[in-house]
């Protein structure tokens, strides 16, 4: 076998390697189920302009990373109350946000100090309502 030849078939052997790992690594980025990358072509909501003007919001869907801090009880007929703490907020303390849980979504388990991605809606009285929930 000549050197040439050798060369060639290792050469052939590095680029389908290497085209091998870039697909594989493609593949993880597109249909990898991750939960830190829940809602990642959602907006993230900013807790500073909820609070000056929700209004402001109505009708936008926004992502929250938070965890759940209490229940503020409310009929479980109309959906369940929630205050979380956002955990991706930008500034120094702890920022708390009500969200309301749909019946549609009573199926989840929701207890206190756990961590859920929410996908949120603002509705006509400013009101967050949870459209989707995923745990990390």
């Amino acid at each position: 076998m000549s050197r040439s030849n050798r060369v060639s078939r290792i050469s052939l052997v590095g680029i389908v390697s290497v085209l091998s790992l870039l697909s594989a690594c493609g593949y993880y980025i597109l249909f990898h189920k991750s939960s830190d990358v829940a809602f990642r072509k959602i907006e993230r909501l900013d807790p500073n302009l909820f609070y000056e003007n929700a209004n402001s919001l109505r009708g936008n869907t926004y992502r929250i990373d938070a965890e759940i801090d209490s229940s503020l009880g409310s009929p479980p007929s109309s959906g369940r109350l929630f205050s979380v703490v956002v955990k991706d907020a930008r500034e120094n303390g702890p920022v708390i946000l009500p969200v309301l849980i749909p019946p549609s979504l009573g199926s989840l388990t929701i207890e206190k100090g756990q961590h859920y991605y929410l996908k949120v809606k603002v509705d006509e009285r400013g009101m967050l309502i949870a459209e989707e929930a995923v745990k990390p």
